[in-house]
């Protein structure tokens, strides 16, 4: 509130699409075309929002993703494969550096439409699964700051 940040939260579509009682999934699972179609409905009037805020001089910060999710992450790299042939979301021990690293299905559409209208967007996750207060915690909630201070001493909050 003291740096005047706003934010824009989307439903999360794992849950909209499944509820709260569901087993994990890896990113395999979500990868078809039912669920992109709903992440890009889910996606419709947050987008609009962004749009609106771009056009009134307001300047979009960053992306904000879980570390792990098959949907909002941004490093999803190589997952245990089960005896069904379909991916685990527990991170393999040792990947080969070979394998792809992809976004989680909404953050690559999001990815995509940042992209299509030139904007640069910076993409952080936040490493959920690491206690509060450990290194990588405290790491992304720094460059998190670096990111939202005002580059304008004119959109610095009164009490600054």
């Amino acid at each position: 509130m003291k740096l005047r940040v706003g934010i824009i939260q989307y439903p999360c579509p794992e849950t909209t699409a499944m509820g709260l009682q569901r087993n994990p999934q890896g990113r395999q699972q979500y990868d078809n075309i039912f669920f992109r179609n709903h992440c890009k409905e889910l996606l419709q009037i947050p987008f609009l929002m962004v749009e609106e805020f771009l056009k009134n001089g307001y300047r979009l910060v960053a992306y904000l993703g879980l570390r792990n999710s098959p949907t909002c992450g941004i490093n999803w790299g190589k997952h245990k494969v089960n005896r069904y042939n379909t991916e685990s979301p527990m991170p393999v021990d040792n990947p080969d550096p070979e394998d792809p690293v992809l976004m989680g299905i909404m953050a690559e559409i999001l990815s995509e439409k940042f992209h299509a209208l030139n904007l640069d967007v910076p993409f952080m996750e936040l490493p959920i699964q690491q206690p509060a207060g450990s290194e990588e915690r405290n790491r992304f909630w720094l460059d998190l700051k670096h990111l939202v201070e005002p580059r304008n001493p004119k959109f610095m909050a009164p009490d600054a």
